[in-house]
């Protein structure tokens, strides 16, 4: 992969921060690699990870450098950087998917335009160079830190996880939700102060420690330590709540949970909730999907749509393209093969190289190159490739799912 030095602009602003209650490191390069897959490509560790894992075992990669190839990679830039339809300008929404992967905060708009402007002319990589090159990524996360994990960090150079062991203060609260909850002005939201529900506060609770604190409570932060399922809308905060400046409207900044759960609220995609979007989400606990564009490579077995739906749903799922199974395997579309491999693949039963989906933790369900059917359960949306080995797999179908 290639690599653009880029310095850091104005826009990226320097956070002098200090991660609220900050975890011991840990000397396990598996787990770390696993949460750098979990927060920036939205997904589980595959056999692939391993890789990563023992090079930065052994010393030769940083998790600064494992990040970096990650969001640079084909997989990455083909399900998070292609430009939409509906952007104010070109690659503007997969920036923002970098400032929330890499630095783990929604962007601010200076910053969004200036670094869109970039990926148009030195492309997605260079953006990804300048994040994790900035002064607010190394000030956050350094050579060893992981974004997104709640303060997850690999032992460099054979320290011990008590070596950096943080009893950093919680800061003052700066969100004015969270200022009058906050009863005895401790700088921490206690659950007997927390107005919502259990779950509300358990999906704010990023480190389980039984409260509130620092970044769990920062506008704009990414709800961190979650599973992308935990992290979904959250139905017991009300609009009020969530409108921290009153202007009748949530803006992305003020929003608490996964922003993909964000996207999918905002039916018109003018970058706020209205009332009614918001309480369509709360009521019916989904969206109806406008036919977005999703990759789905031949040499995933799944691939998180990002989409959650309910039992009984409506669900059109339409499929273009080819892949190769094998390297010497021929092209063939979305309806898959009769025959070959097929002892051990995701349905046996099925057409090898065909697309496939499941809910949540569902049985898999054959999908072909077009189908419309009734969602068998509630969950998460996956799709993939019907097949028992991927790493020698190319190509990817493009995939649209309406949901109704």
């Amino acid at each position: 992969m290639w690599r653009v030095v880029t310095s850091t602009i104005a826009a990226l602003t320097l956070f002098s921060t200090v991660a609220a209650a900050q975890q011991p490191c840990t000397t396990d390069a598996n787990r770390v690699v696993a949460e750098v897959y979990r927060h920036t490509l939205e997904r589980g560790a595959d056999p692939g990870s391993q890789t990563w894992a023992r090079q930065l075992a052994n010393g030769q990669l940083n998790v600064k450098e494992v990040v970096r190839r990650v969001a640079k990679s084909q997989e990455y830039m083909q399900r998070f950087g292609q430009t939409e339809s509906g952007e104010a300008q070109p690659f503007e929404r997969a920036v923002a998917r970098l400032y929330r992967h890499i630095l783990g905060r929604q962007p601010d708009q200076g910053g969004l335009n200036n670094w869109a402007r970039t990926a148009q002319q030195r492309g997605l990589a260079a953006v990804v160079d300048g994040f994790v090159d900035s002064a607010e990524y190394n000030n956050n996360f350094g050579e060893w830190g992981v974004p997104g994990s709640g303060g997850l960090r690999f032992c460099a150079n054979g320290q011990s996880g008590a070596d950096q062991q943080s009893n950093a203060p919680a800061g003052p609260l700066n969100n004015r939700r969270f200022q009058t909850m906050d009863v005895n002005n401790d700088n921490v939201v206690s659950r007997r102060e927390w107005r919502g529900s259990a779950e509300s506060f358990r999906s704010h609770d990023w480190n389980n420690d039984g409260v509130l604190s620092g970044n769990e409570i920062d506008t704009g932060r990414f709800r961190q330590g979650r599973n992308a399922e935990f992290e979904d809308f959250d139905r017991a905060e009300e609009f009020e709540w969530l409108d921290a400046n009153n202007n009748n409207r949530i803006e992305q900044r003020e929003w608490h949970a996964n922003f993909r759960s964000f996207e999918r609220l905002d039916r018109d995609g003018n970058g706020v909730l209205s009332r009614a979007e918001f309480a369509a989400g709360r009521d019916t606990g989904t969206v109806a999907t406008a036919g977005r564009a999703i990759a789905v490579g031949g040499d995933r077995q799944w691939v998180d749509t990002g989409i959650n739906v309910q039992a009984g749903d409506t669900v059109s799922i339409n499929a273009n393209g080819q892949i190769r199974v094998a390297r010497d395997g021929g092209l063939m579309t979305a309806a898959g093969v009769a025959s070959g491999r097929t002892d051990g693949a995701t349905m046996p039963n099925a057409n090898v190289g065909g697309l496939v989906a499941r809910f949540g933790n569902s049985a898999p369900v054959f999908i072909g190159e077009s189908r419309t059917f009734r969602a068998p359960r509630a969950g998460r949306l996956y799709l993939g490739v019907n097949d028992n080995f991927f790493d020698d797999n190319t190509g990817q179908f493009t995939v649209t799912v309406d949901v109704n």
